[in-house]
């Protein structure tokens, strides 16, 4: 897939912007808080709606505005020239591709595939569980219907034995959302557990592409409970049962599942350099960026937010390898990298919200 195409209006500071790309390789170089990491975060959108700097979907609106508009021509492995209109307002979205209106978020999500390269990503590495979580839930319910479908199952029916449980509930009325819950609870353990053996091998092989040495990176799935089968899960919802009462929530499952990097058999948080970490986290997201490739059928564009700045020369260098060929890459730094590119950038100076090609 290649964005051929941005149109934004009233989008955080940028009042209007209309940019035509050419190739596969896009650089917005200009000072800080001028609004290169907008027009990245607006084509992040495209994959699942979601902002990767805040939660707040009313922040992405310019201020004083009562809704900002974003359209993206693209050219599709699929659908040839596909265009994506995404509306923002105060309360809620819509979304229209080419022409017509998207009224289920099940429909869209991960159908256009962007994966977004910033410093924010080292927080996948350092960060709290619920941040591994919800990029594992997001990667796997963008390659994959039925788990979107099982997660959302799963969290109702979580939600529903929860408030059991702060009302009292009857055993009889426990038993049937625990039966149901533990069906769903094994079936995103069975799919957590596979695809993320592949990202793990896949994580490996490009860490030793980016990395200058010869390192052994681990990437494990850590489920919550040692169980897979939905007897396991039920045995172990109705053995919690009366701590959970006293909690008033369900205190084990696959919401609080992990994930856990190591290198060399050491955990990566407490013993990996700087350069180690981040080398680490880069090669996770460019196997995101392969598994949304396998399971959909189309590349995905790549979005790197200050990310090249970050490396030193050779590993900068071995990045370029490890992306590949036919991947679009929209960069952003405050001047162009120094060091000589094997890229040929289309290059974009932005001030104040504003964008000028420069040739």
């Amino acid at each position: 897939m290649r964005v051929t195409r941005i149109k934004l209006q009233n989008y955080r500071n940028i009042e209007f912007a209309d940019l035509k790309l050419d190739g596969c390789t896009q650089f917005l170089a200009g000072p800080n808080a001028q609004g290169k990491t907008n027009l990245l975060e607006s084509v992040g959108l495209l994959t699942a709606l979601r902002s990767f700097r805040t939660r707040d979907g009313k922040t992405l609106i310019r201020h004083d505005c009562r809704e900002a508009k974003l359209a993206f021509c693209l050219a599709d492995e699929r659908f040839d020239l596909t265009e994506v209109w995404i509306t923002l307002k105060r309360r809620g979205k819509e979304v229209v591709v080419d022409g017509k209106k998207v009224t289920r978020f099940r429909d869209f999500i991960g159908r256009f595939p962007v994966v977004v390269l910033s410093g924010r990503d080292i927080q996948l590495l350092r960060g709290s569980p619920g941040v591994r979580r919800q990029w594992l839930n997001l990667l796997l319910a963008s390659g994959n219907a039925e788990y979107y479908d099982d997660l959302r199952d799963f969290h109702r029916l979580l939600h529903q034995r929860n408030a059991l449980l702060k009302i009292d509930g009857k055993p009889a009325e426990l038993d049937v959302f625990e039966k149901m819950l533990a069906e769903k609870a094994a079936r995103l353990h069975a799919h957590r557990a596979s695809e993320m053996a592949k990202l793990a091998a896949e994580m490996k092989r490009i860490y030793q592409i980016v990395s200058p040495v010869r390192e052994n990176p681990e990437l494990h799935y850590k489920p919550d409970l040692e169980a897979s089968s939905p007897e396991d899960y039920l045995a172990s919802f109705q053995a919690n049962r009366e701590r959970d009462h006293l909690l008033k929530s369900t205190q084990h499952g696959p919401h609080r599942d992990d994930i856990s990097f190591h290198l060399e058999s050491k955990m990566a948080r407490d013993y990996a350099s700087e350069g180690q970490q981040r080398s680490m986290v880069i090669s996770l997201k460019l196997a995101q960026l392969q598994y949304l490739r396998r399971v959909s059928g189309v590349v995905p564009v790549l979005v790197a937010d200050d990310i090249l700045e970050e490396l030193d020369n050779r590993r900068k260098s071995n990045f370029w390898k490890a992306v590949g060929e036919s991947v679009q890459v929209m960069a952003a730094a405050t001047a162009i990298p120094s060091v000589e590119s094997p890229v040929s950038w289309q290059v974009f100076h932005v001030t104040d919200g504003k964008f000028e090609e420069r040739e």
